[in-house]
């Protein structure tokens, strides 16, 4: 079993436990009620390229990544990472919500919504109608699908659910097959992830060689793996419109210059 095939087969555990804490007809009685006021995410990539700056305390490949030590205030340590992205020139923040293999939460998205003034994706692996009105309920502005680990008809259908709750998603693809069922289903945004979730290995020209296959006029995210100002320009030779980058701002000592670096590299 691939670290994916176990962190998906565990999500489903979850979910099926959320349900019976929570039940999916009740998470729609308070998506019909409550009015979220919603952040452009989508909106950006038309007139820009995207800075995505990402909070994750932990990730299977680059272990722990905010409070490394075990007196550190883990939490604490989130919502300064929270506040400093806040005043950076990040354009949007992807926030990790699954626990135990990232160690993020609902209630950390929740956290850093009330403290930033950008866009919020949610980045967890969303299998199931019910994460997608978490996800609205939590305060997203957009969220994540991976094509690899979804069935064609649940990937559409689970975007198309997102739609009419007026938010955005972006549609994660790895190898050509996913880039495949991403165009297939008209994906307004699509992430090229650089790592290879089944086996941990990251590559940025995976970036370069699905690029190819991707019709001009496509907003695509280059995902994972980006260091540093270099292959920030690299990929925006081939046309991307954004990167998603967590664990070099996080393991930087200044995580705003980091941040400026890799802006000013994508803008040129």
């Amino acid at each position: 079993m691939s670290i994916l095939d176990e962190i998906v087969e565990n999500k489903r555990r979850e979910i099926e436990a959320a349900k019976a804490t929570r039940p999916l007809s009740r998470l729609k009685e308070e998506a019909g009620s409550r009015v979220v006021a919603r952040r452009p995410f989508g909106r950006l990539f038309n007139t820009q390229r995207v800075l995505i700056a990402e909070i994750k305390p932990k990730s299977p490949s680059g272990g722990t990544l905010i409070g490394r030590s075990s007196i550190d205030d883990v939490q604490g340590k989130l919502l300064e990472t929270a506040d400093l992205y806040a005043k950076s020139g990040a354009d949007a923040i992807s926030v990790l919500t699954d626990e135990k293999y990232f160690g993020g939460s609902l209630t950390l998205l929740q956290e850093v919504r009330a403290r930033v003034p950008q866009a919020i994706l949610r980045k967890d692996f969303i299998l199931d109608e019910y994460q997608v009105y978490e996800s609205l309920l939590a305060g997203a502005d957009a969220y994540l699908l991976i094509a690899a680990i979804l069935p064609s008809e649940e990937l559409r259908r689970l975007q198309g659910l997102g739609t009419s709750l007026g938010m955005d998603c972006l549609v994660e693809v790895h190898d050509e097959d996913d880039l495949a069922e991403a165009l297939g289903m008209d994906a307004a945004i699509i992430g090229i992830n650089n790592r290879d979730l089944r086996t941990l290995e990251t590559n940025v020209a995976v970036t370069e060689r699905l690029m190819r296959h991707i019709p001009q006029g496509n907003f695509v995210v280059s995902e994972s793996g980006i260091e540093t100002a270099e292959e920030v320009r690299r990929v925006r030779a081939l046309g991307i419109r954004g990167i998603l980058v967590g664990t070099s701002i996080l393991r930087s000592p200044d995580p705003l210059e980091k941040i400026k670096e890799l802006k000013d590299a994508l803008h040129g």
